[in-house]
C-alpha cells in the first residue's frame, strides 16, 4: 500500500457526544496495543524478545537515533530491551531492519529510496522481519515514530506528557505501506514545539526553529535571514549617501523602515554581493530570503511603477528583482533557493512575470477570516485570498504559505479557529503548497489560548492533512485534563458557537470587545471552566484548567467589565497563574509584566 498524504474524499469522523468521554478516558488509562486478531509479528512476549534492531554499518546520526528511540519505547512498553547491531553481522530471522540496510536483500529492489525523499519511508513485514526503510536524513526516524504512534499507541501530547501503553505482548499486523508527506516543510511556530527539539522531531516537524540536531536529521530548510530582509541587504544607513537606493513616495525619496527601489541597478548589485557573502558565512543555509520589509512604503518611481502597472501588482517589480538575484547565484549555488513573500501589497500575482525554478513564493494569509475554512468562507477577504492562491499556484514552481493561528494583539483571549484548521491545511495542499508555516504564539514562554491542544493538532495536520482531528482532540483532552475533559470540550463548543451559528468572522488583530466574545458567552464559558476545575483529578490537572481559564479572565479585565477591588483581585490571580505557567507575553508586542504594571499588579 502506498500512502501519500494528500486531500481525499474520505468522510470525516463525526463528532462524538459527551457519553463517549467515559470510554475515551478508560481507553487512555488502560491503553493496550490494538491490533487485528491475526497479528503476524510478535515483537516481544512477557518481557522477552527474539528481535534485534539492525542498523546500516554506515548509519547516519538520525538512523542511530531512530534505533535508540525504538529500543527505548519498546522497553517502556513491555520491559524487553532489544539489542542494536550492525548489518555487518549475519542476518537472522527476527530482525528489525532500519534504513538502507545490507540485509534487505530482494526487498531493496522494491523500495524506491529516491522517491521517498528526505522524509518518506516504507514499513513492511517480510517474513518475520520488520523493515523500516526511509530516505535520508529523516525518513527512517519518521518511520519509527509513525510505527510507535499509529501502530503501537504511543502518544506525545506535550513535552512533559507522554502516554506509553503497557502490554505483556507487543504484536504488529502485516505491514506494507509507503508514506511520503505532502508537505516538504512542516513548521508549527508555537512555543510548545520550539522549546523541545526531541518533541518536535517526534511529531515529524522539520522547520528551522526547533533546534533540530544531526540526530533528528536536522531541519529541512535553513533560512538566512528568516524573513523581511531588505534592511539587511541594503542597510538603512546608506540613505544619507545614496537616497536613490530607497523608495520614491509622494515625489520624495524616503528613508527609515521602508522598501527599496527595486529598479535601481546598484540595489541589485549590492543585493547579489550580500547574498554571496551570506552563502559564504552560512554554509548551512538552504534558502536565502529576499523579501520585503514588514511595512508598505514601496517605491513609486517611474521605472518601478511602470513594471507594477504593466503587471497589475507591485509583485511585478519585486519578482523581477528576485528573479535577477536568483539567476545570478544559480550557476555557482544550484542547491540554494531564493525565498520571497507574496504579502499584503505584493500578494496579488503578476500578469506575465514568472518565478524562476529556484524561487520560493511564500503567500501570506494575514488579512483573512480564520473562523471558517478559507475555501468556503464568504468573507470578501477570503474570496480574494482564494483568487490569489489559485493565480500563484498556476505560475509558481514552488509555493509555501505563511498561515496565522492566534490573535497577535491579544494572545490570551479566546480565538475560535479550531473548526478550520484541517480544512485550511487541506486547502493549501490541494493547491500544491509544499511548505506550511503555522505562526502562533512564538514569544518566549508561549501560553496562547489553548496552546497545547492547538499546537498538537497543527503538528498532526502538517504531517497528515487527512488525520482524524476529532480523535486526536478527544485523546488529548482526556490525557491532559483527565475527568475534566468533557467540560473542556464543552468550553470549546461554547466559544465556537458564535462562529458556527451566527457566522461571526475572526481576524488576527481582533480586540477583546469583538462580537464573538460577548459578555453572556464569556459567562457561560466560565461556568464550563468552573465545572472543569471542580472535576480536576489532581493538582497538575487543576493547574492546567486554571491556565485554560485565563482567556475568559483576560476578556473580563480587558473590556472593563470589572472595576475597583474586583478587577484588582482578578488581575492578581491572572498574573500569578500566568507567571507560574511561564507565560511571558500578553500580545506579540507587550510583555506580561508590563501589562501587569498598568493594572497595578506587582
Amino acid at each position: 500500500m502506498n500512502i501519500i498524504f494528500k486531500r481525499s474524499t474520505a468522510v470525516r469522523a463525526q463528532r462524538r457526544g459527551p457519553s463517549a468521554w467515559r470510554g475515551c478516558l478508560l481507553g487512555l488509562l488502560c491503553l493496550t496495543l490494538a491490533v487485528p486478531a491475526r497479528a503476524e509479528l510478535t515483537l516481544a512476549d512477557r518481557g522477552a524478545s527474539k528481535y534485534r534492531i539492525v542498523l546500516p554499518q554506515h548509519a547516519i546520526p538520525a538512523e542511530r537515533y531512530a534505533a535508540a528511540e525504538l529500543q527505548q519505547y519498546l522497553e517502556k512498553m513491555c520491559g524487553a530491551k532489544l539489542p542494536v547491531v550492525s548489518d555487518a553481522e549475519k542476518p537472522a530471522e527476527y530482525d528489525i531492519l532500519l534504513g538502507d540496510n545490507a540485509h534487505l536483500g530482494k526487498a531493496r529492489a522494491q523500495i524506491d529510496f529516491a522517491r521517498l525523499g528526505p522524509d518518506g519511508f516504507t514499513l513492511r513485514a517480510d517474513g518475520q522481519r520488520l523493515i523500516i526503510a526511509g530516505g535520508r536524513p529523516r525518513g527512517t526516524l519518521n518511520g519509527v515514530y509513525t510505527l510507535l504512534e499509529d501502530r503501537l499507541g504511543v502518544r506525545w501530547f506535550t513535552p512533559e506528557l507522554e502516554v506509553v501503553p503497557k502490554s505483556i505482548r507487543v504484536r504488529l499486523p502485516r505491514l506494507n505501506e509507503t508514506i511520503i508527506p505532502a508537505l516538504e516543510n512542516r513548521d508549527v511556530f508555537w512555543r510548545q514545539f520550539m522549546r523541545n527539539a526531541d518533541f518536535a522531531a517526534r511529531h515529524r516537524l522539520n522547520g528551522q526553529h526547533y533546534g533540530l540536531q544531526e540526530k533528528h536529521g536536522g531541519a529541512f530548510t535553513v533560512y538566512h535571514p528568516f524573513v523581511h530582509s531588505f534592511d539587511a541587504l541594503v542597510p538603512p544607513d546608506l540613505y544619507q549617501e545614496h537616497p536613490e537606493y530607497f523608495p520614491l513616495i509622494d515625489g520624495k525619496r524616503k528613508g527609515g523602515y521602508v522598501q527599496r527601489c527595486l529598479s535601481n541597478p546598484d540595489v541589485l548589485r549590492l543585493t547579489i554581493a550580500r547574498v554571496r557573502q551570506w552563502i559564504r558565512e552560512h554554509p548551512e543555509a538552504t534558502i536565502i530570503s529576499i523579501s520585503q520589509n514588514d511595512t508598505f512604503n514601496n517605491c513609486q518611481c517611474a521605472l518601478c511603477k511602470a513594471v507594477d502597472d504593466a503587471e497589475g501588482s507591485p509583485a511585478g517589480s519585486l519578482l523581477k528583482f528576485v528573479n535577477a538575484v536568483a539567476e545570478a547565484i544559480e550557476k555557482d549555488h544550484p542547491n540554494i533557493r531564493i525565498d520571497t513573500l507574496a504579502y499584503q501589497y505584493t500578494r496579488q500575482a503578476p500578469r506575465t512575470i514568472r518565478p524562476r525554478q529556484n524561487v520560493i513564493v511564500r503567500l501570506c494569509s494575514i488579512e483573512c477570516c480564520f473562523a471558517h475554512p478559507l475555501e468556503t468562507c464568504p468573507a470578501p477577504e477570503n474570496e480574494k485570498f482564494r483568487d490569489d492562491i489559485v493565480a500563484w499556484g498556476a505560475i509558481a514552481p514552488l509555493m509555501y504559505v505563511w498561515d496565522y493561528t492566534t490573535d497577535f494583539a491579544h494572545y490570551l483571549q479566546p480565538f475560535p479557529n479550531f473548526d478550520c484548521l484541517q480544512a485550511n491545511v487541506r486547502f493549501f495542499v490541494k493547491h500544491n503548497v509544499k511548505g506550511l508555516f503555522e505562526q502562533g504564539n512564538y514569544s518566549s514562554g508561549g501560553g496562547g489560548e489553548m496552546e497545547p491542544l492547538r499546537a498538537y493538532l497543527l503538528a498532526k495536520l502538517l504531517w497528515n492533512p487527512e488525520t482524524d482531528v476529532q480523535k486526536h482532540t478527544r485523546e488529548f483532552l482526556a490525557a491532559y485534563y483527565g475527568a475534566a475533559a468533557p467540560k473542556l470540550q464543552a468550553y470549546l463548543d461554547t466559544i465556537h458557537r458564535p462562529v458556527r451559528e451566527a457566522g461571526r468572522h475572526i481576524h488576527i488583530f481582533d480586540g477583546a470587545k469583538s462580537a464573538y466574545l460577548a459578555p453572556e458567552l464569556m459567562d457561560e464559558a466560565e461556568q464550563r471552566l468552573d465545572e472543569a476545575e471542580a472535576l480536576a483529578d489532581d493538582e497538575a490537572v487543576r493547574f492546567r484548567v486554571q491556565v485554560a481559564r485565563l482567556p475568559v479572565w483576560y476578556v473580563k479585565i480587558a473590556t472593563g467589565r470589572l472595576a475597583g477591588p474586583a478587577k484588582t483581585d482578578l488581575a492578581k490571580r491572572f498574573v500569578a497563574i500566568a507567571r507560574k505557567a511561564g507565560i511571558s507575553n500578553i500580545s506579540e508586542g507587550q510583555a506580561l509584566n508590563d501589562w501587569a504594571k498598568k493594572l497595578g499588579v506587582d
